[in-house]
């Protein structure tokens, strides 16, 4: 009988004891399923982060390509137009050094000292000189014909414009000489040789051929300086 519930309190004991090792193993299976999710977790927050980063980092740097393409663009863009303009230059300068020489224009000086070249400036000045123009009227071509000049009207003074005209621009002008019919037939033939372009567009006579008034209303005309401007382009 003794032996019996020894026997009993023996598988009792292992039961428990099992039944503790149990207990403990499922206890542990546990917390190692939630540590497992921690590391889990961090490093899905470690993966975020990374991939985040690397958006970022690529996004900069597609950025930075697209504004250096941009830069590399503009300067090849700037060194073509260099080229272009060293091209243009020297050409010119060939033709202008082709003026230099030209009998034809070295015969229409006005004064033997000029330079030939400046025959084209006065052929076309480069501003609308009205005080230049009216002087030139009554001692370089007016007079020559013996007439006597009443009146030259030329137009105000004005500022020159900003933009810088691709034609030559008109300026109107009038004057009122009295002389011989003689001499005023010599006066228009006078105008019509002058170096300037000049177009009688009214003429007005009264009088008699010893003593004719002839009232012109004519325009000449002259072409805006060109300048070359360097300037700098900031890219964005």
């Amino acid at each position: 009988m003794a032996a019996a519930k020894s026997q009993v309190s023996t598988i009792v004991q292992k039961a428990e004891s099992g039944l503790r090792i149990s207990r403990l193993t499922g206890l542990k299976k546990r917390q190692q399923i939630e540590l497992a999710g921690r590391y889990m977790f961090i490093w899905v927050v470690v993966a975020a982060v990374a991939v985040s980063f690397c958006v970022a980092t690529g996004q900069y740097l597609f950025s930075k390509w697209l504004y250096n393409n941009k830069v590399l663009s503009a300067k090849y863009q700037a060194s073509d137009t260099l080229g272009k303009n060293i091209t243009a230059a020297t050409e010119l300068k060939k033709q202008v050094d082709a003026l230099v020489a030209n009998n034809d224009l070295a015969s229409v000086k006005t004064d033997p000292n000029d330079t030939t070249t400046k025959s084209v400036l006065d052929a076309l000045p480069v501003t609308g000189d009205s005080a230049a123009l009216a002087t030139s009227l009554q001692q370089a071509i007016l007079s020559k014909s013996g007439v006597t000049i009443q009146s030259i009207t030329v137009p105000a003074e004005t500022s020159e414009s900003s933009t810088q005209a691709a034609t030559p621009q008109e300026m109107q002008f009038s004057f009122v000489v009295v002389g011989t019919y003689d001499k005023i037939k010599t006066m228009v033939h006078d105008i019509e040789r002058t170096i300037r372009p000049i177009k009688i567009t009214n003429i007005s006579l009264t009088g008699s051929d010893a003593n004719l008034q002839a009232t012109i209303d004519a325009t000449t005309y002259y072409q805006p300086a060109k300048t070359v401007n360097a300037t700098q382009e900031t890219i964005k």
